[in-house]
């Protein structure tokens, strides 16, 4: 049974009743309300005004982080004459290992990439799958690659298994087969990589600024590979590419990272000590580019204002390039050079940019570049913009070359660049494999074993005023222009940019890069 409180119920039963006409009346429909009248206007006191913010300026950057760049220790392998380069990295228990061939795109454009491209593929002693299940078994890794100058297999991996990656890139470069189906899947693979290049404004802009700024046949300036090259690519060719060139007398190997000498020796003479050298140093082959002398590049110079124009209907925009050649990498001036061209046009902070991009809106960004060569390298400025915007844009080009001749940097300009310069190169050399692509610069350029050591004291000691000498001496006023876009609609502007420097000869060329 369930008790009720009749006095409770009595209370709730009389709240219900007061309630209802409430409820009743919140049923009615609602009246629209009459709009209240406008007050009367009040004076208001006007709005304080919020100080405009002050944002203080960054600070100063402080002087260069002490960098010490390691001893490069070598020996040399007795029987076989194989160069070794040591560079001993204690932080971390890494081995960065690279085999260098002096052999490279400037000895065969294409039976290099591709010989290079196939020592992955399989030796006498391993197939592919081996090799690649081997180094991934000890987290380490293998590369391939075929440079202008050189050639080189790389690995990284924990010091405890650098004999083993040691064996793998030396079976690699001593033993290939290179073989049949596996060239046929990269010769695909190259004729693929074609059609893509034809349809890459920038390939062929880059391309033909190379050949038209180097004498014919020279290395620096190859025209574009073709399918009928690709096909004469084939297993005889590629082990005669291999038997003239991968030998111990013609290669170097740099070790970076957790390795002494006293450790390093026993593993190369274990693993490298049976290649092959040259019996006689006459043997090794020559540099291709000891045919070309200094009257070979100077009749490259041009001396009229021409624009290498490459027809190419479709562009949206027109590709530009600018330059010429330069200097050598070893060259005492590369330093200034560098530190010119870091104002002109190293970054966000370079003048072409502030003024072409920022102020003018002509490009999405616009820089230099100083190329480096055994022989002299170019100097080139590299941007793009809309196609009705092209004169526009070679015009405002020349201006800054003109001031780079006739104005000295401002304070500020100068030492932002150097600072750039100088505090990017700690960045560089921060791992084993860095430090051995720095190595790898210094023997194929030929540089001072000390070079880096002392890199950025080099950069330090230019001075701002010697950066407009040496702006006149390797930024020509005349200089190789090429520009890929459409050509109909490119070719009136051009005429009318250069109408007070006295003219320009157009020279027409279609997405073969033939002349047309």
């Amino acid at each position: 049974m369930v008790r009720t409180n009749h006095d409770s119920f009595s209370r709730i039963a009389l709240a219900a009743l007061i309630g209802l006409p409430l409820a009743l009346a919140s049923c009615k429909p609602k009246e629209d309300p009459q709009p209240a009248p406008d007050p009367a206007p009040v004076a208001q006191a006007p709005a304080p005004v919020e100080p405009a913010r002050q944002y203080p300026d960054p600070p100063a950057p402080g002087a260069p982080t002490p960098v010490q760049f390691p001893d490069l220790q070598k020996f040399t392998l007795e029987k076989n004459k194989l160069q070794v380069y040591v560079v001993e990295n204690h932080e971390v228990p890494l081995v960065s290992a690279q085999i260098v061939i002096n052999a490279g795109t400037m000895d065969d454009p294409y039976l290099a990439e591709m010989t290079a491209n196939m020592l992955g593929e399989g030796t006498k002693k391993r197939k592919k799958a081996k090799i690649d299940e081997e180094i991934e078994y000890v987290g380490g890794s293998i590369g391939e690659f075929a440079s202008i100058h050189s050639t080189y297999v790389s690995t990284r991996v924990l010091k405890r298994d650098l004999k083993l990656a040691l064996t793998l890139i030396a079976d690699e470069v001593m033993n290939p087969v290179f073989p049949t189906e596996a060239l046929d899947k990269l010769k695909n693979q190259a004729k693929t990589g074609l059609k893509a290049q034809k349809q890459s404004a920038d390939f062929l802009a880059d391309t033909l600024f190379g050949m038209v700024a180097y004498p014919e046949g020279h290395p620096y300036g190859q025209p574009p590979q073709t399918e009928a090259d690709i096909d004469k690519i084939n297993q005889d060719a590629l082990k005669g590419f291999h038997d003239r060139f991968y030998r111990s007398n013609n290669a170097y190997l740099i070790l970076s990272g957790d390795i002494t000498v006293a450790e390093a020796e026993p593993l190369v003479k274990k693993t490298l000590g049976a290649w092959k050298a040259f019996d006689k140093v006459e043997d090794i082959p020559k540099n291709p580019l000891n045919k070309f002398d200094a009257a070979a590049y100077k009749s490259r110079m041009p001396t009229k204002m021409t624009v290498h124009l490459v027809d190419r209907p479709g562009s949206a925009q027109s590709e530009v390039r600018v330059g010429n050649l330069a200097l050598a990498r070893k060259h005492p001036d590369w330093a200034k050079v560098d530190v010119a061209a870091q104002i002109l046009g190293g970054g966000s902070t370079g003048r072409l940019f502030l003024d072409i991009r920022e102020e003018r809106g002509l490009t999405y960004g616009i820089y230099t570049q100083v190329s480096s060569g055994q022989a002299p390298g170019t100097f080139r400025i590299w941007t793009k913009t809309k196609t009705k915007k092209t004169g526009e844009m070679m015009t405002a080009i020349f201006e800054h070359l003109d001031r780079m001749h006739k104005e000295d940097p401002t304070e500020t300009e100068f030492h932002d660049a150097v600072t750039q310069i100088v505090g990017a190169f700690p960045l560089e050399i921060e791992t084993p494999g860095q430090i051995a692509g720095k190595v790898r610069t210094v023997l194929t350029y030929g540089l001072d074993e000390d070079y880096f050591k002392t890199y950025r004291d080099k950069v330090l000691a230019v001075t701002r005023e010697e950066i407009k000498t040496v702006a006149a001496k390797y930024m020509h006023p005349v200089p190789v222009m090429v520009i890929v876009g459409k050509a109909d609609k490119v070719e009136p502007q051009l005429q009318e940019a250069f109408k007070s420097m006295g003219g320009v000869d157009i020279v027409h060329y279609d997405i073969d890069l033939k002349r047309i």
